[in-house]
């Protein structure tokens, strides 16, 4: 398995994932995302493929993630690079389990030490239980909650270096 920067053809295979997860979580009673936030116009309001990084296995996109330095809507406060976030991470339902998550959640790690941030942050919804655990698992601190957008309360953790 590799990691590496998303590029514009591998757009469609990262909206499938997404389309994917969306209907695999409804179908299992753990909804994240609505289908029509996963779309690649929505998620160019906030970023760019340059962002975008993929989980890949025989080449295969398997999961992937956003990685920016700049998080407005959760940590308005904080200064372009005072931390590196990681958003909407997600793993192809036909490859849960196997590992992908942690990995993804490894790289961003590495990426931020390497590139000398103090610390690497991840937001997630205060009920996703089996995801906050996921995170604390790999070694992720809570640091709050609180309610940023009216449909839910979300948890801050961060990683310091």
């Amino acid at each position: 398995m590799q990691i590496r920067k998303a590029t514009t053809k591998d757009i469609p295979a990262i909206e499938a994932m997404y389309h994917d997860r969306v209907l695999y979580n409804d179908g299992h009673d753990m909804h994240q995302w609505r289908l029509e936030q996963v779309s690649w116009e929505c998620f160019s309001q906030l970023y760019t493929i340059d962002d975008y990084y993929v989980a890949e296995e025989n080449n295969t996109i398997v999961g992937g993630c956003f990685i920016v330095d700049i998080d407005e809507l959760y940590w308005p406060d904080e200064p372009k690079g005072a931390a590196l976030y990681l958003h909407k991470i997600v793993v192809h339902p036909h490859h849960s389990g196997k590992g992908y998550a942690d990995a993804l959640i490894t790289f961003f790690k590495e990426k931020g030490r390497k590139e000398g941030y103090p610390e690497v942050r991840i937001d997630v919804r205060e009920k996703k239980t089996k995801l906050r655990a996921m995170y604390e698992r790999n070694g992720f601190k809570l640091l709050k909650t609180g309610q940023f957008v009216s449909e839910f309360t979300t948890a801050l953790y961060h990683y310091p270096f």
